[in-house]
């Protein structure tokens, strides 16, 4: 039997800090996941250079004040500083013309990440994201012969290479160069392959952790009690439909007086999401928590009767997989990743992207039909039991790195 790895640097750039704990949740649960399992692990997760002075927001703040390293229960995560900045104008070049600012990037970090991965001496490299740490991976490479794999999460930063020819060279060079690609999602896995079509390439979707004993036995708080809850939860841009939501949750509101929409979450858009909630009158029924503790979202989930989010092309979203594992019926959009495993009628209903009557007749049904609420939620549990916790996916990543490790294929073309 081929020997497991037992030493794998992942390169994560959206990761949490300690002044934001919420960026990428997802990478670090994932990352423990894999240390739980027997991979002995780091993370080096690249932060963009942001002197003290010039950190006048929150988000630049957490840049700014990120330590050098940091352990999460045991996980080191170095920060090494970088001169890239996928904000602002640089966001438009950085699309177009990945490899001009990732290329003074490298050079700007070059150093200090290989003396990491020398003193590291890592078996192979596991990056997020092509079009930043798959680049860096593919230099790595070229330094030290080190294998790396590859897994994407955004369906928009594959179907640009039709657009940018320059992007999709770069694409092209990385996936070259790796041993394999990891998609999110079938319809992902499908856009790599109709571009690429020597890529190997293969589909492995997100996970989440079981929700605890405790917050599982955790009463809902007095103004929660006697009151159907729907939740909903993610950054507030336009891609993630709240205002769709509303317009949906408006539909159905007069029919369940006592049903409530709870919404954690910020961003860009917050100002027109409180908009549209004083436009239908519900001013009420609409809570907006704000930004929440990953605890508190799980939380969330628990005490909550639906959870809804029908946002637009979502990959994969963690927060589906969090709804599932709290034994709760979703709501969600027809074109997401999460299809693949969550089946209309079975776990929740799915709809079209930008459709509010057809959300409103989804949690129509929901609202209206406890034993209906309560069918779907035991299957959306043995679901998540069966195939989507972290455990299960970091055996099939253990299985990857084998692969590698043993110089053979660990993804057919």
């Amino acid at each position: 039997m081929p020997e497991t790895p037992t030493r794998v640097i992942m390169l994560a750039t959206y990761f949490p800090k300690p002044l934001n704990l919420l960026m990428g949740n997802w990478a670090l649960r994932q990352a423990q996941a894999l240390r739980r399992n027997g991979i002995e692990i780091t993370v080096i997760s690249l932060t963009a250079w942001v002197p003290e002075t010039l950190a006048l927001t929150k988000g630049a703040r957490a840049y700014a004040a990120c330590p050098e390293w940091h352990e999460w229960d045991g996980l080191r995560v170095f920060y090494p500083r970088w001169i890239w900045y996928p904000v602002g104008p640089t966001r438009t070049l950085n699309e177009r013309y990945p490899s001009v600012g990732l290329n003074v990037g490298w050079m700007s970090v070059k150093r200090k990440l290989l003396d990491l991965v020398r003193e590291f001496r890592p078996d192979l490299i596991y990056a997020h994201h092509t079009a930043v740490n798959g680049y860096v991976a593919t230099r790595i490479k070229e330094s030290t012969g080190l294998s790396f794999l590859v897994t994407d999460h955004d369906f928009g930063e594959i179907e640009a290479c039709r657009k940018y020819p320059i992007r999709r060279s770069m694409f092209h060079e990385v996936i070259r160069e790796s041993s394999g690609m990891i998609a999110v999602s079938r319809r992902m896995e499908s856009e790599v392959r109709s571009q690429f079509p020597s890529a190997r390439a293969c589909t492995i979707p997100n996970g989440a952790d079981p929700v605890s004993r405790s917050m599982l036995e955790s009463p809902r708080p007095p103004e929660l009690r006697g009151r159907l809850v729907v939740f909903s939860c993610g950054t507030f841009y336009p891609r993630k439909g709240f205002p769709v939501l509303i317009d949906a949750f408006a539909s159905i509101a007069r029919k369940y007086p006592d049903v409530v929409l709870r919404i954690a979450g910020d961003g860009e858009q917050k100002a027109e999401i409180e908009e549209r909630i004083r436009q239908n009158g519900l001013e009420h029924r609409v809570s907006l928590l704000g930004s929440l503790p990953h605890s508190s979202i799980i939380q969330e989930m628990v005490w909550c009767d639906v959870f809804a989010l029908i946002g637009w092309d979502e990959p994969f979203a963690t927060v589906y997989l969090e709804a599932l594992s709290a034994g709760k019926p979703v709501v969600c959009c027809s074109d997401g990743g999460i299809t693949d495993c969550l089946r209309d009628g079975e776990h929740g209903f799915t709809v079209p992207p930008r459709d509010a009557a057809a959300a409103g007749v989804a949690l129509d049904r929901l609202l209206g039909h406890e034993r209906l609420r309560n069918q779907f939620g035991e299957s959306a549990l043995r679901l998540f039991e069966s195939s989507l916790t972290w455990d299960r996916h970091a055996s099939r990543m253990i299985e990857l790195f084998s692969g590698v490790l043993n110089r053979r294929a660990a993804i057919p073309q």
